[in-house]
């Protein structure tokens, strides 16, 4: 297994296209936005975050907090905006789908296959749990599959024998994802129009952004998530936890362990904002990858107290004392959350 260097620096495309900013599907369309010619994915990518929370739903339900739920790409990125859009295609099965892989990448194109993390060794939940991931294919053969995976926490690239990527991408665990690909459609063009795209839509998407983090009605943003850090501490106290503590139910893997690195992000984004001329916008984006930082320590707390009972006595009162700073931590991390919106509201109005 050999390892891609780190990200290319400035605006040149580097040999190394991979793209490590986001969550797993934001890597894998941006490594296909690098190789298309766009040196900053994140124009495009990581402009519009809200964090939501399906409100009916408790911990023992699934109680699964994520940021954007809207599509993988804007809206305006088609022909009357940059250009660019996505392509998605679904094989009836594993054969239609190494033939479609071998198709679409004859002649240097590259496409985005949705694999099961269960089945996928370089993935943090290798054999613990069924979580699609995306990653990038660029070459497909009898031989084997090209693979480029940019996700830093499971950063792969390398050729692997048709057998094991079948372990990888043949999982019925993926239910409507199984066998799906994702290309991109690039216009003429679509590359040199990405920066003045984002500099005619970034005040929009700011207040897009302000609009749902200040949503008081509970489903979206800072309010959403108090909700979560409330349903956390609610179940803590209830009788199911203390009767079992050495057993916990984590909050979904794909979800919860990603909401940093979108944070990250997004901050990404704002940089780039502030690079075009906005330096405002700076502040926010220090601010902001603070917050994710604080993310990444919560989803730490949470998953160190997984499905897997935990037997010794002392380990499982250490497990519990850190999932009851879970909330707590949470809560701050809303009110964090609130003033770096509240600052990204003040830097949008006129005057």
């Amino acid at each position: 297994m050999r390892h891609p260097p780190g990200p290319p620096t400035g605006d040149a495309v580097a040999d190394d296209p991979g793209f490590a900013h986001g969550d797993c599907q934001d890597t894998a369309l941006g490594t296909l936005l690098r190789l298309a010619g766009v040196a900053h994915p994140e124009d495009l990518l990581l402009g519009d975050l809200a964090f939501e929370v399906e409100v009916d739903r408790g911990v023992a339900d699934g109680l699964s907090p994520a940021y954007r739920t809207g599509g993988p790409l804007p809206p305006a990125t088609g022909p009357t905006g940059t250009g660019i859009g996505l392509a998605e295609h679904r094989a009836v099965d594993l054969p239609g789908l190494h033939r479609h892989l071998r198709d679409r990448t004859r002649g240097g194109r590259a496409v985005a296959v949705t694999v099961d993390q269960y089945g996928y060794e370089p993935a943090p939940f290798h054999g613990r749990a069924h979580v699609p991931h995306h990653l990038v294919v660029t070459a497909a053969g009898g031989d084997g599959v090209e693979v480029l995976d940019a996700f830093p926490r499971s950063r792969f690239s390398g050729r692997v024998a048709p057998d094991r990527f079948a372990r990888w991408a043949d999982s019925p665990h993926l239910g409507a994802a199984r066998y799906r690909t994702v290309e991109l459609a690039v216009a003429p063009g679509a590359a040199d129009a990405v920066a003045g795209w984002l500099a005619a839509t970034w005040r929009d998407q700011v207040r897009r952004n302000v609009a749902a983090m200040l949503d008081p009605a509970g489903r979206h943003g800072v309010a959403a998530i108090g909700l979560v850090a409330d349903r956390l501490a609610e179940w803590l106290a209830g009788p199911g936890f203390r009767a079992d503590p050495g057993r916990r139910r984590e909050l979904p893997v794909s979800s919860f362990t990603d909401v940093g690195a979108l944070r990250r992000g997004h901050a990404l984004w704002l940089s780039r904002v502030a690079a075009l001329g906005h330096p405002a916008l700076a502040e926010c984006a220090d601010r902001l990858r603070a917050v994710s930082r604080q993310w990444d320590v919560a989803a730490s707390l949470w998953l160190a107290g997984g499905p897997a009972p935990v037997t010794d006595p002392a380990a499982a009162d250490l497990v519990a004392r850190g999932l009851h700073q879970v909330p707590k931590l949470v809560r701050l991390i809303a009110a964090a959350e609130r003033r770096v919106v509240e600052q990204l509201d003040a830097t949008v109005r006129p005057g």
